[in-house]
């Protein structure tokens, strides 16, 4: 029997991966882990001659944390693989997630899986869709 934390864990990849797809050449590294499920990744790739770079951020928590918003920021010395031309910051959240103290200009992405109702994590699955009934002709005998 696995932990909790490992279907936690698929779920951060696939979040990651429908927005960072190795196909397009997104390299993905996990940098830093903190408290519950708060984590930073490095995600790089080399397009048309230039090197892009971004410090993404990933939560569960209701708000996102100050902690990781300055993890994510922090200018990491002394590691080349951040010398990038372009430079972005970004954070995948659940749905209805307080952003407010991210910055404006970091791009947010907002998990398919996971939503809040209220202060309630709330896993949203996907509707079961039923095949529509075909309609019956019917002959009416007298």
């Amino acid at each position: 029997m696995g932990s909790s934390q490992d279907i936690m864990n698929t779920f951060i990849g696939r979040e990651i991966a429908s927005n960072f797809s190795q196909s397009d050449g997104w390299a993905i590294a996990q940098s830093r882990t903190l408290s519950g499920y708060n984590r930073m990744f490095v995600i790089e790739r080399f397009t048309r001659g230039t090197k892009e770079t971004v410090k993404l951020g990933v939560t569960f928590d209701r708000s996102v944390p100050q902690d990781l918003i300055d993890l994510v920021a922090a200018t990491m010395t002394g590691d080349t693989s951040f010398s990038s031309a372009k430079l972005r910051y970004e954070m995948i959240v659940p749905r209805n997630t307080d952003i407010s103290r991210v910055p404006a200009s970091w791009r947010i992405h907002y998990m398919n899986a996971f939503a809040f109702e209220g202060n309630s994590l709330v896993w949203q699955k996907k509707p079961i869709t039923k095949p529509k009934e075909e309609a019956v002709a019917t002959i009416g005998v007298q």
